[in-house]
């Protein structure tokens, strides 16, 4: 597969958005349109959420049957660690097919559910309301503690499953979770994108959101990890969504816009882990600067210098899967990696420590 310098890939993105914000006067409608959202499904009758993983199911509060993988802990039936894994955009649950077992092999039990429009969930393809992206989250960790009662639950959030658990994390109902790992949050929300771009997609999404996302071949080239045999595995991988309408691109940009206002309100009794690469392109640094001013003190942060955005899948993935897997044991034990916290954040750290220090810090 043929690399390209981060230059290379501005220069050509720049083109792509050009060539979109001119594609939009052929795309013009007469009258707006407004993106399509999924809603919970409506029923008289009661609903008991739970895991099957016997059928790959997850029973969500509204009796929506969502996808789900379970990667049981070897050894005993009963866990002293759990995970209620949440993966990213365009994903499903085997994003974790590489640090569920790893964690297993150390008495971890993980429960990945595909989100609602992704993987094996019902309407894939459409954007779900981000209220009920959040109650499913909060669903799976009140089953999740239902089964292993005594057992720790760590949320584990990837990309855009991070923004929705910041998101949830930071409401007046956060979910009834031990710890939480943003793994490559999503934080490139509408402020963190350029003005061209953010006029380009709120006129596309509310003039033609049904509008297929294709980028022309070759014009823009994101590399997401440096393990080519796993994205050449993932993306022959028919759960996966390959093609995404517009309005599905402008239900995410708002979520993580929201996560970016979040971060603030995340509970300061709650350990939280945000870790980050430094070759991650698919979420530039500039929007994890931007949040990394509003964390609580109470989040760890963890840099990693050749770490892509797929980090539980990158080349040197087990590296971070150790470094999560310490935390679920002992939030405040070190990292095996040694890794530093992230560099735009030690502002913020050094304010924390001041008697007149900024709520946010």
């Amino acid at each position: 597969m043929k690399t390209i310098s981060k230059q290379s890939w501005v220069v050509r993105l720049r083109a792509g958005i050009a060539a979109l914000v001119s594609g939009l006067a052929v795309m013009a409608m007469p009258a707006c349109a407004h993106p399509v959202t999924i809603g919970a499904l409506k029923t008289a009758e009661s609903v008991a959420p739970s895991f099957l993983p016997e059928q790959n199911t997850f029973i969500a509060a509204d009796g929506a049957r969502l996808g789900l993988t379970v990667w049981p802990a070897e050894g005993t039936a009963e866990p002293d660690y759990v995970v209620v894994a949440v993966h990213g955009m365009s994903d499903y649950a085997n994003a974790f097919h590489m640090a569920a077992p790893y964690w297993a092999k150390h008495g971890v039990t993980s429960y990945a559910y595909d989100q609602r429009g992704f993987g094996r969930s019902p309407n894939k393809g459409y954007w779900p309301e981000e209220e009920l992206m959040r109650a499913d989250l909060r669903t799976a960790v009140d089953v999740a503690r239902k089964r292993h009662p005594g057992a720790v639950i760590t949320v584990v959030g990837v990309s855009m499953g991070a923004s929705v658990a910041l998101t949830a994390f930071g409401s007046d109902d956060p979910p009834k979770a031990d710890r939480l790992i943003l793994s490559g949050p999503g934080l490139r929300g509408w402020g963190a994108i350029n003005p061209l771009y953010r006029a380009s997609l709120y006129a596309s999404a509310h003039m033609n959101p049904g509008w297929i996302v294709v980028p022309p071949a070759g014009l823009i080239k994101i590399e997401p990890s440096d393990n080519l045999a796993m994205l050449r595995r993932t993306w022959s991988d028919p759960n996966m969504t390959y093609e995404n309408r517009i309005d599905a691109v402008f239900g995410l940009v708002t979520l993580m816009e929201h996560a970016h206002q979040s971060a603030a309100a995340l509970p300061r009794n709650l350990p939280i882990l945000a870790s980050y690469g430094a070759r991650d392109i698919v979420v530039p640094e500039n929007g994890v600067e931007r949040t990394a001013k509003l964390l609580p003190p109470n989040v760890r942060t963890v840099y990693y210098p050749n770490g892509y955005h797929m980090l539980l899948r990158d080349l040197q993935a087990e590296k971070v899967h150790a470094d999560y897997l310490a935390f679920i044991k002992d939030p405040e034990a070190p990292l095996p990696s040694g890794e530093g916290e992230w560099p735009f954040r030690h502002p913020c750290l050094q304010m924390a420590s001041l008697p007149a220090a900024s709520a946010a810090c």
